[in-house]
């Protein structure tokens, strides 16, 4: 008769399974890292890690990924973790990009209209940013959210699983590296396009706010100088924000596209 509590067999149950379930919270690990609001420090991390082990476990039962079919000693198992976890990371920072572009146009458009010296501190990262880097940035939150960009890296993340197989990562390291600084050109371009309504504005404000300092001497320009460049600036801003909302949503789908090409690379 088998005894149901012999550890050779137990383990030999459920020891393929435990398996894939490590290695699948590698890579969810790895995606939570680096995702917005999912990296967040205002999420306890309890609950992050309650949240990746029901994520980790949801993906073991619905996708039944395939345990490495050879056994695996500790150097191997933290190396096949380690790729895991690259590959989660790496989808999530393609998504951290996006939001960099939003950053990156809210400093520059803060720059332009005088906010350079008012910071405020990011909830999301406990860091100093602009004031219109920081309202920027709730934007593109809520858009993300609005979008479903939430479950759009989601579901690139479960796709990830039919072109990566559990510990079966053969990295192209030149072809990821050349993939990353592509996508980080993008991400001036985008901001550059985003910013570009406010800057030009606010440049021609300065313009005729310098013409008229040359011509009329006695008017105080730097006084009457920030009222108008921010009223202008924050007035343009707030017309341009359904066009900056399609551009981003654009920005995300091209974002999640360019987390699935990084992870083909693997």
């Amino acid at each position: 008769m088998i005894n149901l509590l012999d550890a050779e067999a137990v383990f030999a149950v459920l020891g393929p399974f435990a398996m894939a379930f490590t290695l699948v919270l590698a890579r969810v690990v790895g995606l939570m890292a680096t995702t917005p609001l999912l990296s967040s420090p205002l999420i306890p991390n309890p609950i992050k890690a309650a949240l990746a082990g029901v994520l980790a476990v949801f993906v073991t039962f619905k996708l039944h990924p395939a345990p490495p079919a050879v056994d695996l000693n500790a150097l191997s198992l933290a190396g096949v973790l380690l790729g895991e976890l690259i590959i989660g990371a790496v989808m999530g920072l393609a998504v951290t990009v996006a939001f960099g572009a939003l950053h990156f146009c809210g400093q520059m458009i803060g720059i332009q209209m005088g906010f350079a010296v008012a910071n405020v501190v990011d909830p999301s990262t406990f860091q100093q940013v602009g004031v219109i880097a920081q309202v920027l940035n709730l934007l593109g939150i809520m858009l993300f959210l609005v979008f479903d960009g939430h479950l759009l890296i989601l579901r690139a993340f479960f796709e990830s699983y039919g072109i990566v197989p559990l510990a079966m990562t053969d990295p192209q390291v030149g072809a990821i590296i050349d993939e990353i600084i592509r996508q980080s050109g993008h991400l001036f371009e985008t901001g550059l396009r985003i910013a570009l309504p406010v800057v030009c504005v606010v440049l021609l404000v300065n313009v005729g706010l310098a013409t008229i300092a040359r011509t009329v001497p006695q008017v105080n320009i730097f006084v009457i100088g920030f009222l108008v460049t921010i009223s202008l600036g924050l007035l343009v801003l707030g017309f341009s924000v359904p066009a900056t909302a399609i551009v981003f949503e654009k920005v995300i789908e091209d974002a999640i596209r360019g987390s699935i090409r990084v992870t083909k690379m693997f």
